[in-house]
C-alpha cells in the first residue's frame, strides 16, 4: 500500500500555488499513514474542482497536538473514539450539520451501521452526552494477538489460557524460547496489562500500587521487541512468535498469503483448477494442504480476546476549519458507495474498506465484502491466467490473484469481524498528566 509522505509545508505551499492559478479550494485532511485508497482523493479533487492536502499523524496525540497548536487550521480530521472525546471535552469540534451529510444520513436513520459501531458510539455517549453530533464513523475494529501457528504447543498456549491475556505476560505458559513483541504505543499496552492483572482502569486513574504492578509486569517479561507494522511482518518472516497488534494488520497479510500459497500450489502443478475451493478451505481453516510431496499453510493466526480493546477512528471537522462546505461534501462523498465522477462509477466505501482491510462501519458494505467469497474458479480462469503471464504479467499481479484474494477477505472479514457482533471496550480518554505517568512507567521498565 502507497503513503502519501511528503513535507506537509511544500504540499501545502504548492497546493496554494495550484489552488490560486486555478481558483481551487483546498483542502486539509489529517489522516493516519496507509489509512486511504488515494485514487479517491483525486476523484474527490476532480469532481469538486479542488485541492486535498493529506498530512499523516502515528499517534492520536498526535493529532490532538497538530489541531491544538493552530499551525495548520485543519478541515477534516481522523481521530480515534476517545481522542474524539478528548477534542469535544476541550471545544475543538464543530458541531455537525447532518442535513449537508446526505448519505450518512441516510444510512444513520435507516439502521444502517454495524451493531459493533453502534455499541462503541453508545460507549461514547455514556461518557460524553452529545458527542454523537460531532463525528462520523469511518473504519473500526479490534485489536488482537497475532502468533505463529508453526510452533508446537504456541497456539493452544495463546488461545486456551484461563487469562485471555496470558501470552503477552507470562513466559511460563509459553513454550521455551517464544519471542513476543508488544506494540508500541502505551496506551495500548496499558490496556493490555490491566487486563491480565484484573486492574479496573474504567472509573480513572490508577494508583501508585496498580502502576507499579504493571511496571513489575512489563520489566519482568523483557519483551523480546516493541514495535508497529513491522510486527506483522516480524511473524510472517518468523522473527517474532506473538505480537499485539490491530485485527486489520493481520488480516490484510492473511489474505495476501493465502493468495500466495494456492498460485505457489498451481504453479508447482501441485493442484488444478478444481482444487482452488479446497485447498482456499484448508487453507482458511489452519490445515496443512499436501499434494505431490509438497506443503502449503498460512503459518500464523490471529486470536481476539472477548475484553479486548476496540475503537473506532472518526472522520470530524475542526470548529477552525476554513472549508466547512468542502469538509461536508468530502466526508459524504467517503460514506458514499455510488458516486459518479467523469462517467466512472465510484464506490468509495467499499474501496476504503477493501484497501486498509479495517471494517466499514456499513452494514451494505459489510455485505459486499463478505460476497466476494462466493467466488468460483473455472477453466476461464485459468485461460485468461496463462494469456495474462504469457505477456509478462506477474502471477502474483494477475487476475486470478486477486479473485483468490477477494475470496480470502470475503472468508476473513465473516471470520474475524462478525457481522453482529460487539467485543472489546474502547480505550479511556485520560489526562495530558496521566497519559505522561503512563508512558513514564512504560519507558522505565523497558529500560
Amino acid at each position: 500500500m502507497a503513503k502519501r509522505i511528503s513535507s506537509l509545508l511544500l504540499i501545502i505551499f504548492l497546493g496554494v500555488c495550484l489552488a490560486s492559478c486555478s481558483n481551487r479550494q483546498i483542502l486539509l485532511f489529517l489522516n493516519w499513514g496507509e489509512y486511504i485508497d488515494e485514487s479517491l482523493i483525486e476523484a474527490f479533487e476532480e469532481k469538486e474542482n479542488c485541492t486535498v492536502v493529506m498530512d499523516l499523524g502515528e499517534s492520536n496525540e498526535i493529532f490532538y497536538s497538530k489541531i491544538s497548536g493552530g499551525t495548520t487550521l485543519y478541515d477534516v480530521v481522523c481521530p480515534s473514539d476517545y481522542m474524539v472525546e478528548k477534542l469535544y471535552n476541550n471545544d475543538m469540534l464543530l458541531k455537525l450539520d447532518f442535513q449537508k451529510l446526505p448519505t450518512y444520513s441516510s444510512i444513520y436513520n435507516s439502521n444502517g451501521l454495524l451493531s459493533g459501531v453502534n455499541s462503541i458510539m453508545n460507549m461514547m455517549e455514556s461518557d460524553c452526552e452529545g458527542i454523537s453530533s460531532y463525528f462520523v464513523p469511518y473504519l473500526w475494529g479490534t485489536w488482537g494477538i497475532m502468533y505463529s501457528t508453526l510452533n508446537p504447543g504456541l497456539e493452544e498456549a495463546v488461545t486456551n489460557n484461563e487469562n485471555e491475556w496470558a501470552s503477552l505476560f507470562d513466559r511460563s505458559v509459553l513454550p521455551a524460547n517464544t519471542k513476543v513483541a508488544m506494540y508500541d504505543s502505551h496506551q495500548h499496552a496499558y490496556y493490555a496489562a490491566c487486563q491480565y492483572l484484573g486492574l479496573d482502569y474504567s472509573s480513572g486513574e490508577l494508583g501508585e500500587n496498580e502502576l507499579d504492578q504493571i511496571f513489575n509486569l512489563v520489566k519482568d517479561m523483557k519483551f523480546d521487541a516493541w514495535g508497529t507494522d513491522n510486527i506483522k511482518k516480524d511473524i510472517v518472516a518468523k522473527n517474532i512468535d506473538v505480537g499485539f497488534m490491530w485485527t486489520g494488520d493481520f488480516l490484510y497479510y492473511y489474505c495476501e498469503t493465502i493468495a500466495n500459497k494456492v498460485i505457489d500450489a498451481y504453479l508447482n502443478k501441485d493442484i488444478d483448477v478444481d482444487d482452488f475451493n479446497t485447498i482456499l478451505q484448508a487453507l482458511l481453516n489452519k490445515e496443512v494442504y499436501t499434494s505431490n510431496g509438497n506443503s502449503y499453510e498460512v503459518g500464523f493466526d490471529i486470536f481476539i480476546p472477548q475484553n479486548t480493546i476496540a475503537f473506532c477512528d472518526n472522520l470530524v471537522i475542526t470548529k477552525d476549519a476554513q472549508h466547512q462546505d468542502l469538509a461536508y461534501k468530502f466526508i459524504d462523498f467517503l460514506c458514499s458507495n455510488s458516486v459518479i465522477v467523469d462517467d466512472v462509477n465510484l464506490q468509495p466505501a467499499y474501496q476504503n474498506t477493501y484497501y486498509v482491510c479495517y471494517n466499514t462501519p456499513f452494514v451494505s458494505v459489510y455485505d459486499e465484502i463478505t460476497s466476494l467469497s462466493a467466488n468460483t474458479f473455472n477453466n476461464d480462469d485459468i485461460n485468461n491466467f496463462n494469456l495474462e503471464t504469457k505477456n509478462g504479467v506477474d502471477p502474483y499481479d494477475s487476475t486470478l490473484y486477486y479473485k483468490l484474494y477477494d475470496f480470502a477477505i470475503g472468508e476473513a472479514f465473516r471470520k474475524y469481524y462478525p457481522k453482529d457482533e460487539n467485543k472489546g471496550n474502547i480505550l479511556h480518554p485520560f489526562s495530558r498528566n496521566y497519559v505522561n505517568i503512563i508512558n513514564r512507567t512504560f519507558n522505565n521498565a523497558r529500560a
